[in-house]
């Protein structure tokens, strides 16, 4: 194989579909090209290369563990190595017969699947040395579905490499840094909330690694690759042969298509979904299998047995059970608030870490008082995904019967739907939301007049001035408009649901004022110290608020809940644990959804401490701490809790304390079968809806 040095004037022939590059048909050989086209690649290609290294090494300048320190001088010769390789292959010409350019083109798209999979996951750190051959077939078959697609659609070897091995690798950084700050990976239903991820995504920090840089590199290196070597333009071929190509690419995408979705043959190839650890799922099935094996969830099935007429008769059983006891006896409709405040758990209750000083003073001082409805909650989501507690609180559902990862407000929330809202309407209540948002962040401007919001009340119409806490709305601003809507309410009694967003992360502000540490720990997590700060404000402002309402004539009754659990530093976690992520056990998983609650009036009320409750029930509580009758939905709710206090998407705990996995059998299958018909009918019947289970009856 001989190689040639020719610059612009070379006078060999012109090569088939590219004007100024050349190539000898006849004969195997390497040219060096140093056209002005040629240079100008090569020079961004290092240029590129350059920066992304100097990006990671500055950004993750301090933050490698000291046992990886002596790797780094392998990650630079590697590194480089594919960069001069990379900026060689820009400066070569491939003289290559036209046939063989042809089989040669097949290999690489063959290949190219393979070596985006390991990229992927190398990005991702999954267990993909360990993966059996069935497993790593499956998700070479999912890569596979898509790269055959785009060939069909471009039939060029170095377009389809490179648009593959570009989205999926996008893809893969994506997941890795959502995985980072939500601790889940992307799921399908998460490229509907594209909009809303960006607008919170400025708190965070974006630190590449040295993975991401490899296969970068290693991806720009094989599409060079291909572009030189793969067929050129459309050669000799005729267009029955094209059109055969590009049949035969259709019918392998479309055919992968139906094998993986409908036959779902990946169950049978290993790939199997976590629900309740969709993290270590993801690291055990591989990113895009586990992405893809989760599309199975997406329709919202029919309950075992589920009939109208099996409706109508569980709704006749509901009239005749008595409404359960009242909490609270207000003298007339009183103000009824309820607050969701974002990210907020108590760390002190899950754990046996302690905070200097405490974080959460009065809220706990409340709870000592014996004066209030408090417990603990269960959510079902862990480090984002808010709007799915709120929809559990707002309606009464439960998530446990919608596909994995589902999101109701963007998903089913497009017609009426019956809840605390439409109930606290019949009783004359004007209802209203405050979120110091977009109106757009999971689509509550779309969702919230559909589960009967009268108003919106968003960031850019705030009445009072804003204050920031890193960079959001604070809880105490929340708090001012909420006084400010109760103050002029006018004759009409309120209902307000705030929605508070100053704890959201990411926790990585170097000016925020760490004020809170952890006694055992201090400075070595400072994302949770920088947590637990924020979370002593909202305590601060909380008590600013119930002291506010406690001065009032008026009868209010206020609930108060957290959504979700933040997304902190692994190994904060493990240490409050006790256990290893990789290890977690259902028990322990459970813990990492607790949130807490309590109900405060400024009127009499039964106080208890529940030990646990989820938060589809928590409207049915408010509603007895109100002292208003409910629906027989309500009812229903009620009485199950008494058998099943926790219902989420993860997992159930029962009167007993025993828990059960969603995906197993349990001992209260056929109640939550009855559960999950009432729901189905409130949520998805449109003819056969059962209304009157879900309404106040006429008073």
């Amino acid at each position: 194989m001989a190689l040639k040095l020719r610059n612009d004037k070379s006078t060999a022939l012109p090569r088939e579909g590219r004007q100024g590059e050349f190539i000898e048909k006849s004969r195997w050989g390497v040219e060096l090209a140093v056209s002005r086209w040629h240079l100008l690649m090569a020079g961004l290609l290092l240029t590129a290369a350059g920066a992304f290294f100097l990006l990671e090494k500055f950004q993750a300048e301090g933050e490698q563990p000291a046992e990886q320190v002596h790797m780094y001088g392998w990650y630079a010769a590697v590194y480089l190595l594919l960069t001069l390789l990379g900026a060689a292959l820009c400066l070569l010409e491939f003289r290559i017969p036209h046939l063989a350019r042809r089989a040669f083109g097949w290999i690489l798209l063959a290949l190219a699947p393979l070596g985006t999979f390991y990229a992927v996951d190398l990005i991702n750190g999954t267990r993909i040395l360990t993966f059996p051959l069935r497993k790593a077939f499956a998700n070479y078959l999912c890569y596979l579905m898509v790269f055959a697609a785009i060939y069909a659609l471009c039939r060029r070897v170095w377009i389809t490499i490179f648009a593959g091995g570009a989205a999926f690798l996008t893809f893969g950084i994506a997941n890795y840094f959502v995985v980072q700050f939500r601790g889940q990976p992307i799921l399908p239903w998460d490229l509907q909330s594209v909009g809303t991820a960006m607008a919170v995504s400025g708190g965070y920090e974006y630190t590449p690694t040295q993975q991401m840089a490899l296969a970068a590199m290693a991806f720009l290196c094989f599409t060079v690759f291909s572009s030189k070597t793969g067929p050129q333009g459309r050669g000799t071929a005729t267009r029955r042969f094209r059109m055969g190509e590009r049949l035969t690419a259709v019918c392998i995408s479309i055919g992968l298509f139906f094998l993986l979705f409908p036959a779902n043959i990946l169950s049978s190839m290993g790939i199997s979904v976590w629900a309740w650890n969709q993290k270590v799922s993801s690291e055990l099935t591989g990113i895009v299998a586990g992405f893809f094996a989760n599309v199975q969830f997406v329709m919202v099935e029919k309950p075992e047995g589920y009939s109208t007429q099996a409706v109508k008769a569980l709704g006749e059983e509901l009239s005749e059970k008595e409404s359960p006891q009242m909490l609270g006896s207000p003298e007339k409709l009183p103000t009824i608030i309820a607050i969701m405040n974002e990210s907020m758990t108590d760390f002190s209750r899950v754990g046996g870490m302690s905070f200097t000083p405490d974080n959460l003073p009065f809220i706990h001082s409340l709870e000592a008082s014996g004066q209030i409805v408090w417990g603990t909650a269960y959510s079902s989501v862990y480090g984002g995904n808010t709007c799915n507690s709120e929809y559990e609180f707002l309606t009464g559902n439960t998530t446990a019967f919608l596909p994995v990862s589902s999101k109701p407000y963007q998903q089913y929330i497009d017609h009426e739907q019956a809840g605390l809202p439409s109930i606290l309407k019949s009783y004359g209540y004007r209802c209203l939301a405050v979120h110091p948002g977009r109106r757009s962040a999971w689509q509550r401007d779309e969702a919230y007049p559909y589960l009967g919001f009268d108003e919106f009340i968003d960031a850019s119409v705030f009445d009072v001035p804003r204050r920031y806490e890193h960079g959001l709305t604070s809880d105490r601003s929340c708090y001012d408009q909420v006084i400010y809507e109760y103050e002029n309410r006018g004759d009409s009694p309120l209902f307000l649901f705030n929605v508070t967003i100053q704890n959201h992360g990411g926790y990585e502000d170097e000016e925020y004022e760490t004020t809170v540490q952890l006694t055992d720990y201090p400075g070595k997590f400072p994302q949770a110290e920088q947590y637990l700060s924020l979370t002593k404000k909202s305590d601060t402002a909380l008590e600013f608020l119930l002291d506010y309402f406690a001065r009032q004539p008026d009868p209010v009754v206020v609930v108060f809940f957290g959504d979700h659990w933040p997304n902190l530093e692994p190994g904060f976690v493990q240490e409050l644990l006790g256990t290893d992520d990789d290890a977690v056990n259902i028990e322990t998983m459970m813990r990492k959804y607790q949130v807490p609650f309590f109900i405060w009036a400024n009127y009499p009320l039964e106080g208890e401490e529940i030990e646990s409750i989820s938060l589809n029930y928590l409207s049915g509580l408010l509603l007895r701490a109100a002292g208003l009758e409910g629906t027989a939905y309500t009812k229903f709710l009620e009485e199950l809790r008494q058998t099943l206090p926790v219902i989420t998407a993860v997992g159930m705990i029962d009167k007993e304390g025993e828990v059960y996995k969603n995906e197993g059998g349990t001992p209260y299958d056929s109640l939550l079968n009855e559960y999950a018909m009432l729901q189905y009918n409130h949520a998805f019947e449109d003819e056969g809806r059962q209304d009157r289970l879900f309404e106040v009856e006429s008073r």
